[in-house]
């Protein structure tokens, strides 16, 4: 099983969700024990197990140790699993195009895994391709396709029009998954901060066979070259075949003079639009923003541009994240920032925004703010 060998796990499951009963059977293995088999043959919401943790809760769910996993302690799976020579987990659903949960995707270990030593990425990716395939084919088909092996996506057609945006497959990023939410706030306090989040993400849509549209200053523009280089991107090949672009804000905050939301609200849509149109199923879109904060008119101006992008992305399943050096920031703005996106990333691990905002709520403040704020003690 591809999943097997993408994780270097020693065995694996694949977990058919019955609607009927609500409930997981398993429709194919590699290698895991018979007893096991029969003890998770069906798996339901409250069987002690990553799979029905990630059935539940549709998210990735590890257990790099199943002998002090909160989800194992003192239970009878713990010890059919370890009877087994199961010694770690990782499980991951697999949600196909419609939304819905077709599946679970499992992978064990005869050793534990430590956070540290463990990348989740290879398997997510795995799940990922697994749930494309399912649009165009049976399960049976999937299983025996002879090109399983490969991780790497080859550029398709990707629809267009108005989605429902959980319709997107999960994309693994800074930790977690984005899945209904593709428009990101990240934060850093220091390129090495910044790289270390993003160049995951941007490797693996290149490596799926995805865009990646880059927009930072001109004087970023080498080191950022080095960095993809020195991670094994072939920044010229990519450039060549419309895979990679990077654009200055000269071309697209400021590409008018100076900052027009109604200029840049057009300008990404067709951005990602491009995409589709060179043949590649998505585009991963990294931004900063801030870089051009102090052409544009008002925060005023930027915030309704920011909260109007959320409307305008739903449109597609492609993902942008706008990138922020806090130490070019003052709070004022970093507030607005946190309102006007639904996911965030700080401390280099992505998280849901509770301080996100209803865009109708958000945009009848704006229009109420002076042009200039006020203090309101004097």
């Amino acid at each position: 099983m591809n999943a097997v060998r993408a994780a270097q796990a020693d065995f694996g499951t694949v977990q058919r969700y019955d609607s009927a009963e609500d409930c997981l059977r398993i429709v194919a293995s590699c290698g895991f024990p018979d007893q096991a088999l029969n003890l998770f043959q069906t798996v339901r919401r409250d069987t002690h197990s990553t799979c029905a943790a990630a059935f539940t809760q549709r998210m990735r769910v590890v257990a790099g140790n199943i002998a002090s996993s909160y989800l194992f302690v003192g239970t009878s799976e713990l010890a059919a699993l370890q009877q087994a020579g199961v010694a770690a987990a990782h499980s991951t659903p697999i949600i196909v195009d419609d939304g819905r949960l077709w599946g679970v995707l499992t992978v064990h270990f005869r050793e534990p895994r430590e956070d540290a030593e463990y990348d989740p990425t290879p398997m997510e990716r795995v799940a990922v391709r697994f749930a494309e395939r399912l649009k165009d084919r049976t399960p049976e088909q999937t299983f025996v396709d002879p090109d399983a092996g490969r991780i790497a996506h080859s550029p398709v057609s990707t629809k267009t029009g108005p989605i429902a945006r959980f319709s997107a497959a999960p994309i693994p990023f800074a930790g977690s998954m984005l899945r209904e939410h593709r428009h990101v706030c990240a934060f850093f306090c220091s390129a090495d901060d910044e790289y270390n989040a993003l160049m995951p993400f941007i490797c693996d849509g290149l490596d799926c066979g995805q865009r990646a549209f880059h927009v930072l200053p001109e004087r970023h523009i080498d080191d950022h070259v080095t960095r993809l280089r020195s991670a094994g991107i072939d920044v010229e090949a990519a450039q060549r075949l419309g895979q990679l672009e990077l654009a200055l804000p000269q071309d697209t905050y400021l590409r008018t003079g100076r900052f027009d939301k109604e200029d840049m609200l057009d300008l990404i849509q067709r951005v990602l639009q491009n995409g589709a149109a060179l043949g590649y199923p998505l585009t991963r879109m990294i931004a900063h923003p801030e870089t051009a904060l102090d052409n544009w008119k008002s925060r005023n101006d930027w915030a309704e541009y920011e909260m109007r992008l959320n409307s305008a992305l739903s449109n597609f399943d492609d993902a942008v994240i706008c990138t922020f050096d806090v130490n070019l920031l003052n709070t004022a703005l970093a507030i607005d920032i946190l309102r006007t996106h639904p996911v965030v990333v700080i401390g280099g691990v992505l998280v849901e925004n509770s301080f996100f905002t209803t865009p109708e709520d958000f945009l009848r403040e704006v229009t109420e703010r002076t042009s200039a704020s006020q203090p309101y003690r004097g």
